[in-house]
């Protein structure tokens, strides 16, 4: 009799455990997830301004002291928010019918832990014309998103063949 209960005070107490950690992994969880959702609107958001040029929507997103890691090959590596804007604003001087196409968000995770962390993820193909000489181009971009408690975009890692886009907008006319 004595084991019974013995084994049974055991299981209790590993099932109050196990139990008591996957509710706290599962708030943490809920808690990136929420803050994901959030900021994938504004990603959304962005891309819809990029393409419109609105850069005034564009900008509010960002936070002054973000830090941009762009694609661009001989750029400086962390640029703020006034060189991005003119840096985007010049992409519309080259390139008419910006758009993003089959848009991929998933959510950022902590190094650590690999749980949602708020940032956002996202895999684009954007397709474009080349107002030079009509190209019609179509390329791939890659970026993660980071978010500070206000949702504004505090750090951006792009990826993306830059040069290769920059050779299609200036090619000769066909």
């Amino acid at each position: 009799m004595k084991k019974i209960i013995i084994i049974a005070l055991t299981s209790v107490t590993l099932f109050a455990c196990s139990t008591n950690q996957n509710q706290t992994t599962s708030n943490t969880d809920d808690a990136g997830m929420t803050e994901f959702k959030i900021n994938s609107k504004i990603v959304l958001d962005l891309f819809d301004a990029f393409s419109k040029n609105d850069s005034n929507t564009y900008n509010t997103n960002f936070s002054d002291t973000v830090k941009i890691h762009g694609a661009a090959y001989g750029r400086e590596a962390i640029v703020g928010k006034a060189v991005e804007l003119k840096f985007l604003q010049g992409m519309h001087t080259i390139l008419t019918n910006i758009k993003a196409n089959d848009i991929k968000l998933l959510p950022g995770v902590d190094e650590v832990t690999f749980k949602p962390d708020g940032g956002v993820r996202v895999y684009v193909r954007w397709t474009d014309d080349a107002i030079a000489n009509g190209a019609k181009i179509e390329h791939k971009f890659y970026a993660v998103y980071q978010f500070n408690k206000d949702h504004k975009v505090v750090d951006v890692d792009e990826y993306m063949d830059f040069t290769g886009l920059m050779n299609a907008v200036t090619a000769p006319k066909k």
